[in-house]
């Protein structure tokens, strides 16, 4: 056995931690949704559906900073530059 297992974010981590911070400057987020309309020839009941998306975005600017997106899902006029 004998292995250490994952590390874990503790109090003081987290207290030591650098606040993020948007392109713009913000340091306040809130999540969102995006409503993506699947065809109903893609979707699985055959009928057109609505596929609600949650994602994070900053108060300020109101964009989801692009590094957030690490899946490449969310439209491009909803992300920051970087």
């Amino acid at each position: 056995m004998g292995g250490a297992g994952p590390a874990r974010v503790t109090p003081d981590v987290i207290k030591n931690a650098k606040v993020f911070t948007c392109e713009c400057g913000g340091k306040i987020f809130g999540e969102k949704l995006i409503l993506k309309k699947i065809s109903a020839i893609l979707s699985p009941t055959g009928k057109e559906e609505f596929f609600p998306m949650h994602i994070i975005v900053c108060e300020s600017c109101m964009l989801m900073p692009k590094e957030l997106d690490t899946q490449n899902m969310v439209p491009k006029e909803f992300l920051t530059d970087k």
